[in-house]
Order: structure tokens, then C-alpha cells, then sequence
């Protein structure tokens, strides 16, 4: 069913120029840290679910021969199980006994299975917002040029669900793969369309993706939760593994979540593959704690700042932020067709992951070279040199860096 924007949106896309047909344009991600998944009906809004306390979980890493029946006999419930390729080793996702916490079961797989690694299933976030405003030119802003957008890249990304069917999509090599979520329902499709049609987006219409002629491979790794959609650690364990042996060049992460030594393991493997590593800051606030996969050294981690190249008032600051890219009043790919307008760091990682692509693939450069010169390059905001707020500063498109410091600066300035 078609669902008609309201009077003051009409208003809003009447004075863009969108709302004839509610055009799609830019695209950006979902959620301050939840993405909510489209189409709730009315009874679901009317009467709240009545949440029952989930029994915790943890993800463990068997050592090389373990088996899994210590745990089952001492009162684990196996969930999942499954091969890491990447690894070489079984991941398994668990349901603690009754009566034992996270860190008593830490201590007590550790005393069963030696060797094996054994941490809480933490839970990561889609990074974006719904917003109200006008829109930017976020390509212009960064410098990025039409000869940008035929680099061929091989781009990964883990999101939430992506439709292949949308407008902005259709017809672009895509290729998108679902994680078994053991049973549990899939998340929509809106924070994940949006993402890869901000990377790939046909190159007609009001805003072409970035690398319109690149490769994505998609991974969806989310489920729906009565708060939110939601990926546990566990899932982004196989959905890194996917990525890493489909050789892609970059992986773009725009969620946010706890500190998880098992999922560290995986992401220090693609590091060591040769492959770049995006993820979104998160739109915690100036005084949130560092939010990961982005504030672990091997990643780096992307802010938000607007038209006007202020910070994004809900991002994440701190000594991990690396670069700040467009994220803030984006008109991005809904679900379906069409589009909104969107904030939020989730839809900044992109651009990042765009320019190291098209520094890998075009100009031959490896991943640790591309991470460097994009901190190079970037357009110094706020205090000199590098800072919390916008990291090394705003990102440039490797075309614009290459014709020297004076052209970096005026990038945008008009």
C-alpha cells in the first residue's frame, strides 16, 4: 500500500522540487543506533509488545578439534553453529543455564574448553536518523567528479535488509546475501536500501550513488526486535567471513555496538587480507563512550557533518574519529521506492568507503596506502590538525586531492 507523506512534508519536497512522484535522490542510513523496521501495523502501535527478559547469550569460538558437547552437557543451549572460514575455527551462539551471568559463564567455558574464546553476544545498531530539513549537495561538498563514478571496486557491506527491486537499484551488479538468522524475523529493508544505493545507485536520476559502476556485495545481518533491528555478534562473525573470502576490496559497516573481543578477531583478519575498513562512529552524543567496530585502530571511523560542515549534534565524538563525511539532511532510498530525508553517521561511512574503494581500484593503491592518503587529503575542520570532533577532517575525493592542497580547500566552499 502506497502511503501518502503528510501536509508539512509535502510542503518540504514542494520547495526541493521533489514532490511530484516524491522523487528519489541521495541516500543516506537509519536510526539513532536502532533502525526501525517499515510497515508496523496498527495494532502494533496501539498496544505495545510486552517484552519478556531474554535469557542471555554468549558466542564462542572453538579451539582448532573442540567439540561442543562439554557445554551441552554442562547445561548450554547451542543455538547456532557454524564453519569461520576466515577463522578456521567453529563459531558457536549460545543460551547460558539458568542462573549463570555473562562472566561466570566466561570462567566456566574457559574451564571446559580451553583455548576456546567466549564472550556476550553483544548487539550493534543500525546509525541513523529520520530528519527534517533541506537537502545538500553532499557530492559536490566532497569534490567528487563524473569520472569518479566509473571505478569498478569490489565494495562490501553488512546491513539490514537491501531491495535489489528498488528504482535505484535495479539493473546495478548487486549481489545480496542473508545470514541464517536461526528463526528469528529478518529487519526491513529501508537502512540497508538506502546504504546501497547511496554506494551503487543507478547513475540517473537526482542522486547517483557514488560508484554506480562498482560491484556490492551486500550481506544482510540484522533481525527485528521489538526494539529495533539488531545484529549480534555472532551473525556479523559469518558476515565478515562471506566478505573476506569474496575478496572485496572495502567493507562498509554503518552500525555500532559494545567492545567484543571474538568479533575483533575477525575484523583484525580483514585487515590483514588487505581489505579497508569503514564503520560509523555513532550517533550516541559528544559524551558517549567509543562505540565499535569503529573505535578499534584497524577500522576507521566516520562522523557526520551537514551542508555547512558542522558536526552532525548527535554523533559520537572522541580520539578513534578518523574522518567526517556528508550525513546530515540526505535524501535517501526508502524501502521500497521513492525516498526520505535522513541524518545520521551510518550514512557518512559510505562516502569514506567510496573514496578508499576508488583509491584501490582505479589507482592501485593498497588498503593501508588508500587509509592514508584519504587522512592526508582531508579538508582540516575545527581545531588544527586532527581532533575529536572531526578527526582528520572532511573527506575528499581522491580526483579532487590530486590536484594539491589549495584545490582540497576549496572544495565546497562555494
Amino acid at each position: 500500500m502506497t502511503r501518502h507523506a503528510p501536509t508539512s512534508r509535502r510542503a518540504l519536497l514542494t520547495r526541493l522540487g521533489l514532490a511530484a512522484g516524491l522523487a528519489y535522490a541521495a541516500p543516506v542510513l537509519s536510526g539513532v543506533g536502532v533502525a526501525r523496521a517499515s510497515g508496523a501495523s496498527a495494532a502494533s502501535v496501539s498496544r505495545p509488545a510486552v517484552r519478556r527478559r531474554a535469557r542471555p547469550e554468549m558466542v564462542v569460538l572453538l579451539a582448532p578439534g573442540q567439540s561442543a558437547e562439554p557445554l551441552r552437557q554442562a547445561g548450554y543451549g547451542v543455538l547456532a553453529q557454524r564453519s569461520n572460514a576466515t577463522l578456521a575455527r567453529e563459531a558457536l551462539r549460545l543460551r547460558l543455564p539458568p542462573g549463570r551471568n555473562p562472566a561466570q559463564a566466561r570462567a566456566e567455558i574457559a574451564r571446559l574448553l580451553p583455548g576456546a574464546l567466549a564472550e556476550p553476544n553483544a548487539l550493534y545498531r543500525p546509525d541513523a536518523l529520520t530528519c527534517e530539513g533541506d537537502d545538500c549537495a553532499a557530492q559536490r561538498l566532497i569534490g567528487w567528479q563524473p569520472a569518479d563514478r566509473t571505478a569498478r571496486p569490489r565494495i562490501g557491506m553488512i546491513d539490514t535488509g537491501v531491495n535489489p527491486d528498488h528504482p535505484a537499484l535495479r539493473g546495478q551488479d548487486l549481489e545480496v546475501n542473508q545470514i541464517d538468522l536461526d528463526g528469528r524475523d529478518a529487519a526491513g529493508r529501508m537502512h540497508g536500501t538506502a546504504v546501497a544505493a547511496l554506494l551503487i545507485g543507478r547513475p540517473e536520476g537526482r542522486a547517483p550513488g557514488l560508484l554506480p559502476a562498482a560491484r556490492l556485495i551486500a550481506v544482510e545481518a540484522f533481525h527485528s526486535r521489538a526494539d529495533g533491528a539488531a545484529a549480534d555478534a555472532f551473525s556479523l562473525l559469518g558476515a565478515l567471513d562471506i566478505l573476506i573470502q569474496a575478496r572485496v576490496q572495502v567493507i562498509n559497516m554503518s552500525f555500532s555496538g559494545p567492545r567484543n573481543p571474538v568479533l575483533r578477531q575477525i575484523v583484525q583478519s580483514a585487515r590483514d587480507a588487505g581489505i579497508g575498513l569503514v564503520a560509523s562512529a555513532g550517533n550516541g552524543g559528544p559524551g558517549a563512550a567509543p562505540a565499535f567496530p569503529a573505535a578499534w585502530p584497524e577500522v576507521i571511523a566516520v562522523t557526520a557533518v551537514d551542508a555547512e560542515r558542522r558536526p552532525y549534534r548527535q554523533a559520537a565524538r572522541g580520539e578513534h574519529v578518523a574522518l567526517a563525511a556528508p550525513g546530515v539532511n540526505l535524501w535517501t532510498a526508502a524501502s521500497v521506492e521513492g525516498g526520505r530525508l535522513r541524518s545520521g553517521t551510518s550514512y557518512a561511512a559510505p562516502f569514506v568507503s567510496a573514496a578508499m574503494a576508488l583509491g584501490m581500484a582505479r589507482d592501485g593503491l593498497s588498503a593501508a596506502d588508500a587509509r592514508r592518503r584519504l587522512f592526508t587529503c582531508a579538508a582540516d575542520l575545527g581545531d588544527a590538525g586532527r581532533d575529536p570532533v572531526f578527526g582528520h577532517g572532511l573527506i575528499v575525493s581522491p580526483s579532487a586531492c590530486a590536484g594539491g592542497q589549495d584545490r582540497i580547500f576549496s572544495v565546497g566552499a562555494e
